[in-house]
């Protein structure tokens, strides 16, 4: 049974926002259009009731009511790491082909952006929305509801999607490198990365795994936006012996540090010193020595399965992709 705020609601109308802000419907229009000539006060309770009722503007001037606009709108974290680009060109492949003109937007890791960028997407009025990951707001998560149209969200797996979800369990992909490495006979644990909720739920499985083996509490290092591990991080993590890093450019960047203080061989896992373990099979992994073991995820899967659920109501909802644990040289 779908609970009140998965059931279908109204799109919110100008003339809405305007009654729960006490304004007029051209006051309204003018904070939308010029903002700087309405007075602060006035413009602030305008954009409250906007967010409240997830009110959108239309920014297709003219469009005949209920014309298609044969576009989804695509809301990706980053695109300077390429750990999402087959998820793009999945979903892409599948959706072009039938007329259909994607338009990407990033969030950067940052919730109101995010937020401002779903806004965004939706004033040109997509005929769906697919994104990695979910809504990081109440308020971004309030606007997809009320949109009308088909959100998908993917490389997570949310027990109540908003509509439909393409992904894997995150949380398990932490349990699966845990239980390799304490299978290794590793002791003293370290997790790197950013803390957006994919990278948490990660940490989570990680943590919560080795605790019950009864292990050392494991370290969790934060890398600020786009950091990778560096030299800098191997110096916050004095004894450690294997690592699980958030994605691989973050394996890598660590690796780089090792390599730098004599503590990476070209030799196979079990000569390693400190044993690296990164997320999403970047060919860079493959290619560098000692080649990166990893989480593989099927991001072009991901995407193709989206695009699918963007264009068809029939079929599971809730669509579990998997991962591969891959071992290679580096642990």
């Amino acid at each position: 049974m779908s609970s009140p705020d998965s059931d279908p609601q109204p799109v919110p109308t100008l003339s809405a926002v305007a009654d729960l802000a006490g304004v007029s419907s051209i006051t309204v229009s003018r904070v939308l259009r010029l903002p700087e000539k309405v007075a602060p006060e006035t413009r602030a309770r305008v954009e409250a009731a906007m967010r409240q009722l997830g009110y959108v503007p239309n920014q297709i001037a003219g469009a005949l009511a209920g014309a298609r606009t044969k576009s989804v709108g695509v809301l990706v974290p980053t695109i300077a790491n390429s750990i999402f680009a087959d998820t793009v060109q999945g979903l892409s492949d599948e959706l072009e082909p039938l007329g259909y003109a994607v338009i990407l937007a990033q969030s950067r890791y940052d919730a109101a952006r995010e937020d401002r960028m779903l806004s965004a997407l939706l004033s040109r009025r997509p005929e769906a929305i697919i994104m990695v990951g979910s809504p990081a707001t109440e308020d971004g998560a309030r606007l997809l509801r009320r949109a009308g149209i088909p959100v998908v969200e993917t490389w997570e797996l949310p027990p109540q999607p908003i509509d439909a979800v393409a992904g894997f369990d995150n949380y398990a992909a932490g349990v699966a490198v845990a239980q390799h490495l304490l299978a290794q006979g590793r002791k003293q644990f370290a997790f790197i990365g950013g803390d957006d909720p994919r990278a948490t739920r990660r940490w989570n499985g990680f943590r919560e795994t080795l605790l019950q083996a009864g292990v050392a509490e494991p370290r969790r290092l934060v890398l600020e936006r786009n950091a990778s591990g560096s030299v800098a991080a191997l110096a916050e993590l004095p004894g450690v012996d294997a690592l699980f890093a958030a994605n691989d450019a973050h394996a890598i960047g660590f690796m780089s540090g090792l390599r730098k203080a004599g503590l990476l061989h070209d030799g196979p896992a079990s000569a390693q010193p400190v044993a690296v373990i990164g997320l999403g099979d970047l060919e860079m992994g493959r290619l560098i020595a000692p080649s990166l073991s990893t989480i593989r995820v099927h991001g072009d899967a991901i995407g193709r399965t989206a695009a699918r659920l963007v264009l068809s109501r029939e079929g599971p909802r809730r669509v579990d992709l998997g991962f591969e644990l891959v071992l290679r040289d580096s642990g």
